[in-house]
């Protein structure tokens, strides 16, 4: 997938575009549907699978106090693109002049000039241009007159759900990761340098990667069962988000202690995937209380793990 910061430098270059345009937050099971059937037209009619988002996410600029914690960052959202086999990611700055396009402006200067779709897939509850004036129904009207047909996409439902990114962002917030990944179609995920935090866990004989996150999405305090992937390995692990209320700590740490693991680690970078949330946050009295509670986490995970196996 080639991915192109920015407007393309030539008008209309790329051959019979199959196009979506949205933020994708999280790139869930209704982007993935969307995806599909881009790519999908794309192939039919030997065409050009092409996608627009836009960075950083609109509210940023316009609302900041609005945005809402985002589950995938712009290079978690191209490598899960990439995957669904999109040929080309356009990543448009958005900027104060940006938003200021009305809807007709945008789809013509923007989308028929600059790329020149022959048609164009989106979500039922797309909307754009300057105060999303733009909605699907504005849409059909303008591919009729500009000729480019419009594909809505209708909402994925799971069991009674529609999925949302809002919805899987409150699911993460509260800690349920497990549903959450049901409407992700993967595990959530986190990623981030691994630094030196205090060494406490190696002599409680739990020693543990400090990650350094960049996400802006992170879970409820607690213990979860999950894996890191550290280069190309993937590595059974618990995880840890919380302030170490035992040690009197009140700065948010991810620390993951990672299963039959004993490698130096320091400064290389992993992924985190958060799997089943096994228990809040606990204040312990004790050291020696701690390290009691960590074995019987230690044991939940290790069936975990026998059972998904069996």
């Amino acid at each position: 997938m080639k991915i192109i910061r920015g407007l393309p430098e030539k008008e209309r270059e790329y051959k019979n575009p199959i196009l979506t345009l949205g933020n994708f937050d999280g790139v869930h099971l209704g982007h993935q549907e969307i995806f599909k059937r881009v790519v999908k037209r794309a192939k039919e009619i030997e065409g050009t699978s092409i996608a627009i988002t836009f960075d950083p996410h609109p509210l940023k600029i316009l609302a900041p106090e609005k945005c809402p914690s985002l589950i995938t960052n712009f290079k978690e959202k191209a490598e899960i693109l990439e995957s669904f086999q999109i040929d080309i990611l356009f990543s448009i700055p958005f900027t104060r002049e940006f938003s200021s396009l009305d809807a007709d402006d945008f789809i013509k200067k923007i989308v028929v000039d600059k790329i020149g779709p022959k048609e164009l897939f989106i979500g039922y509850d797309f909307a754009f241009g300057k105060g999303r004036e733009g909605d699907t129904s504005v849409l059909k009207g303008l591919g009729e007159s500009l000729g480019f047909k419009v594909t809505v996409v209708k909402p994925i439902r799971v069991g009674e759900k529609t999925v949302s990114s809002t919805l899987i962002r409150n699911l993460i917030k509260e800690g349920n990761v497990k549903e959450a990944s049901v409407y992700l179609g993967r595990p959530y995920s986190i990623s981030g340098e691994v630094i030196k935090g205090h060494g406490r866990g190696k002599g409680l004989g739990f020693p543990t990667a400090n990650i350094n996150f960049q996400n802006e999405l992170i879970p409820s305090e607690g213990v979860y069962i999950g894996e890191i992937l550290f280069g190309e390995e993937r590595h059974k692990s618990l995880i840890n988000v919380g302030t170490n209320p035992t040690f009197g700590e009140d700065k948010l740490n991810v620390e993951v202690f990672i299963l039959d693991f004993g490698r130096d680690i320091y400064g290389e970078f992993l992924k985190v995937f958060f799997q089943e949330k096994i228990r809040g946050e606990i204040r312990f009295k004790t050291p020696e209380q701690l390290i009691v509670q960590m074995q019987k986490d230690l044991k939940q995970a290790r069936d975990f793990f026998h059972n998904r196996r069996s």
